[in-house]
């Protein structure tokens, strides 16, 4: 991640950092459920680090290597599911924890 004083990025910023439309990402947010912005009241996306590596995959799978979205698919869910359950819930602790944090500054 370019910006690492930031925990969350914005929807276009994050395009910027991956070299495609916001309307990419959104479409992949729909079709890759390992992607799980963070969204506020207005519905603003709000991505995290683990967000930006799962999209970079994507984007080299499909744009470098020029696999297809279903084969893209496969492969970025057998790297997630790689994990083991231990691992998976200390991740999505963590990333609870993260939500929690910024929900409460934008409460302050």
């Amino acid at each position: 991640m370019e910006n690492t004083t930031k925990k969350y990025i914005k929807i276009g910023e994050a395009a910027a950092i991956i070299g495609v439309p916001a309307s990419t990402l959104r479409f992949w947010e729909k079709n890759f459920p390992q992607i799980k912005p963070m969204k506020n009241k207005k519905g603003d996306r709000f991505y995290t680090e683990k967000d930006l590596d799962v999209l970079k995959e994507i984007h080299y799978l499909s744009h470098n290597k020029g696999q297809r979205l279903s084969q893209v698919s496969k492969t970025v869910k057998r790297n997630t599911d790689g994990m083991s359950p231990q691992a998976k819930l200390v991740q999505e602790l963590r990333d609870f924890r993260e939500k929690l944090i910024k929900l409460k500054e934008q409460l302050e």
